[in-house]
C-alpha cells in the first residue's frame, strides 16, 4: 500500500529515486568489441574494406604528424632540438624538420634581441604609462646607514642558448611575464638585486645620489657579469642604468638642498677657474714685459760699464806711453766739461774784475770787492 509523504509523493516513488553516487560504471568491454566487429562486417563493405579505411585514416594522420615537424628559424633566432628529452643540436636561420612531439622537442628563441629587466619599478602595465614602484626591490641601506630608493634597468641578451635553456631551472617571474625554466626570471632578478645591494651598501649615500653614479653603474655591471657567468645562465649583461635614485621621502627636501648647494659650489668653482684662466695669462705677460725691460736695462748698463772700462784702459795705455801729453789732454777735457756749467770772470791787475759775457746775453753777477784775489 502506497502512502503519501509531506511533499505529495508516495513511498514507492521515494524507493525508486536514488541520488547519484561516486561509483565507477561497469564497462562491458566484450559488448563494445562485439559492436565494433558488427560494424566492420556491415554488408557492402566487408571486413577488408573497413580495415582499408582505418589504415588510410591512420596513414593520413601519420603524414599530418610528420608535417608538424617542419619549422622556420628567423635571422635573429636559434633552435635547440631534443629527442626524447636529450639535447641533439642547434639550428640556425632557415626551414628545418625535426621529430614532432612527443618524440622530439624544439625551442626557437631570439638570441640577438636586447631584452630589458626592471628592478625596483614596473612600467607600461595595462597601458598605464605611470611606473609602479616596487619598494621591496628598490629600498636598500648604504654604507653610512642611510636608506636609499634605487631603481635600475638592466639590458641583456642571450649569449649561450644551451646554458639559457638547460643549465638553470628557474621558477619564472609572473610579475614580469617570464615563464618557468628561463633564467631571466627570478634568477636574473635576484642577481641584479644582489649586485645592486652589494655595490650601494659599500658606498656613502652622497656617492650614490650625486658624484659617483657612473662608477656605481660600472661596478654593478661587473658584479652582475661575474654572477651570471658563475651560475651559467647563458646571459650577457650589456648595460646597467640607474633610473631614479632618491633618498627617503621624509628627508628628500633636505637632500635636495644639499644637491643645490653642491651645484652652487661647482658653479662658483667654475667661475673662479675662468677668472684664473683670464688673469694668469695677463699677469704672466706683464711679468715677462718687466723681465724683458730689466734685462734690457741690465744689458745697457753692462755695455756702458764695459765701454767705460775699455776707455779707461785706452787712456791708461796712452798715459803710460806719454804721461805729460795725456795729463794735459785729460785736464783740458775736464775743463771743457766743467766750465760751460759755471759762471766765469776775467781778473785783470789793471781793471780788476771784468765780466765774461756769455753768448746767450744773460747778465753775470759781479762778485764783491773782497772776494777778488790777485789778478792773473
Amino acid at each position: 500500500m502506497a502512502t503519501a509523504n509531506d511533499k505529495g509523493g508516495t513511498v514507492e516513488d521515494l524507493k525508486m529515486y536514488r541520488p547519484p553516487q561516486n561509483e565507477e560504471p561497469n564497462v562491458q568491454f566484450e559488448e563494445i568489441i562485439n559492436r565494433l566487429r558488427t560494424s566492420f562486417n556491415t554488408p557492402g563493405l566487408g571486413g577488408g574494406g573497413a580495415a582499408l579505411i582505418v589504415g588510410g585514416i591512420l596513414l593520413f594522420s601519420f603524414f599530418i604528424w610528420l608535417a608538424t615537424g617542419f619549422y622556420t628559424v628567423g635571422p635573429d633566432q636559434q633552435a635547440a632540438l631534443r629527442t626524447f628529452g636529450e639535447f641533439q643540436r642547434f639550428e640556425t636561420e632557415g626551414l628545418h624538420w625535426h621529430y614532432p612531439a612527443p618524440i622530439g622537442t624544439r625551442n626557437v628563441v631570439s638570441v640577438t634581441t636586447t631584452r630589458q629587466l626592471e628592478v625596483g619599478f614596473r612600467s607600461g602595465e595595462d597601458g598605464n604609462t605611470t611606473p609602479r614602484s616596487v619598494p621591496e626591490e628598490s629600498l636598500m641601506i648604504t654604507n653610512d646607514v642611510n636608506i636609499v630608493d634605487v631603481q635600475v634597468v638592466v639590458q641583456y641578451r642571450i649569449s649561450s642558448l644551451r646554458d639559457f635553456l638547460f643549465s638553470v631551472d628557474d621558477p619564472g617571474d609572473n610579475d614580469r611575464g617570464i615563464s618557468a625554466g628561463q633564467p631571466d626570471g627570478t634568477t636574473l632578478r635576484d642577481i641584479t638585486e644582489t649586485a645592486v645591494r652589494q655595490v650601494v651598501g659599500a658606498r656613502a649615500i652622497d656617492d650614490v645620489l650625486t658624484t659617483e653614479k657612473e662608477q656605481v653603474q660600472t661596478d654593478i655591471l661587473l658584479k652582475m657579469t661575474e654572477l651570471a657567468d658563475f651560475y651559467r645562465t647563458g646571459i650577457e649583461i650589456q648595460n646597467v642604468l640607474l633610473q631614479n635614485v632618491n633618498p627617503p621621502q621624509e628627508v628628500q627636501s633636505a637632500f635636495e638642498d644639499v644637491v643645490r648647494a653642491r651645484e652652487d659650489k661647482e658653479t662658483t668653482i667654475q667661475q673662479a677657474r675662468a677668472y684664473e684662466a683670464d688673469r694668469i695669462p695677463r699677469a704672466e705677460g706683464e711679468a715677462a714685459q718687466i723681465i724683458e725691460s730689466a734685462q734690457a736695462f741690465r744689458d745697457g748698463r753692462i755695455a756702458k760699464a764695459q765701454g767705460e772700462a775699455d776707455g779707461f784702459l785706452a787712456i791708461l795705455e796712452g798715459y803710460q806711453q806719454s804721461p805729460d801729453v795725456t795729463r794735459r789732454r785729460l785736464y783740458l777735457e775736464a775743463m771743457e766739461e766743467i766750465l760751460p756749467g759755471i759762471k766765469k770772470f776775467v781778473l785783470s791787475s789793471e781793471s780788476g774784475v771784468l765780466p765774461f759775457l756769455p753768448i746767450d746775453g744773460s747778465s753775470p753777477t759781479l762778485p764783491t770787492t773782497g772776494s777778488a784775489g790777485g789778478g792773473t
